[in-house]
């Protein structure tokens, strides 16, 4: 009985010891996603990551014309995930609007869970910029 009871134990020990290295490795395993942006003389970029339960979104745009809105939508396939905030580029394309918006989960906003092949874009009905999300290497 003794050595069924060690037995016991030590599968145990060795089943937890390997459910804590897979969370490990879970944790420190990262998916990036990235989408370029481009219309005309305007473009912009979106980084996604992901590592265990934290997520970031970060959404960029610049030279987009002046007479532009001063706030624009950003969607994820069509689901908007905040509001972007344009204001003049840097010098010398003042005469440009340029944005960008950053959500984090560990700043606790709500960021969505992104795979590749989803389409971000910035405005709607039409988009001003749109990308899709790509693997990055």
């Amino acid at each position: 009985m003794t050595k069924l009871t060690a037995s016991v134990s030590f599968v145990t020990f060795v089943g937890f010891l390997a459910m804590s290295a897979a969370s490990a490795d879970a944790q420190s395993r990262e998916v990036r996603l990235m989408a370029k942006m481009v219309t005309g003389a305007a473009s912009g970029k979106a980084d996604y990551r992901e590592r265990g339960n934290r997520r970031r979104l970060n959404v960029e745009a610049e030279d987009l014309p002046a007479n532009t809105p001063s706030q624009q939508a950003v969607f994820v396939n069509n689901v908007q995930v905040g509001i972007m905030p344009l204001s003049p580029c840097p010098a010398p394309d003042q005469h440009l609007l340029c944005g960008e918006l950053e959500l984090n989960t560990q700043d606790g906003e709500a960021v969505p869970i992104i795979t590749r092949g989803q389409i971000v874009s910035i405005g709607m009905f039409p988009s001003l910029l749109s990308g899709t999300f790509r693997q990055v290497r």
